[in-house]
């Protein structure tokens, strides 16, 4: 049984998760010594949410989703049968975004290319009437 992992984020963007952890701290310390609770709150906030994480895996399965957080692990599972379309936008040579489309939503996970080709294969194979849509990358304005 092969499984595919999608990509936490793209090899283009920067992770900036030790950064905004350390803002967090520094605003409840900040907070703290000002006796500002709603901000140490916020800080708080802050820093849950940077160590929040989303893991995708599609397998013969299907897509599951595995949230995990703190206080929070929760892992939804779809089967290729519940999706109508896949809509595949490769921009990149090294990377392609598949999005999941499920009840008119679209689900974006991004894949190596090799990754993507095997995933399509798998959904085809596993739902024969699944739509595959070449969907053109948008440009971002300025650019």
């Amino acid at each position: 049984m092969e499984s595919y992992t999608a990509l936490r984020r793209s090899s283009l963007k920067k992770d900036h998760t030790k950064f905004t952890i350390v803002c967090g701290i520094l605003i409840m310390i900040i907070a703290v010594v000002f006796s500002d609770y709603i901000f140490v709150a916020l800080g708080a906030v802050v820093v849950y949410v940077a160590l929040y994480s989303k893991d995708v895996v599609i397998d013969d399965k299907g897509m599951t989703t595995h949230y995990n957080a703190i206080f929070y692990n929760k892992s939804r599972t779809y089967p290729f049968s519940e999706f109508s379309e896949l809509r595949v936008v490769s921009s990149m040579p090294t990377e392609t975004v598949i999005g999941f489309v499920r009840k008119g939503m679209n689900t974006n996970c991004i894949f190596t290319a090799d990754d993507a080709e095997s995933i399509i294969d798998l959904a085809l194979e596993h739902n024969p009437r699944i739509h595959i849509t070449e969907v053109q990358a948008r440009r971002r304005p300025g650019r």
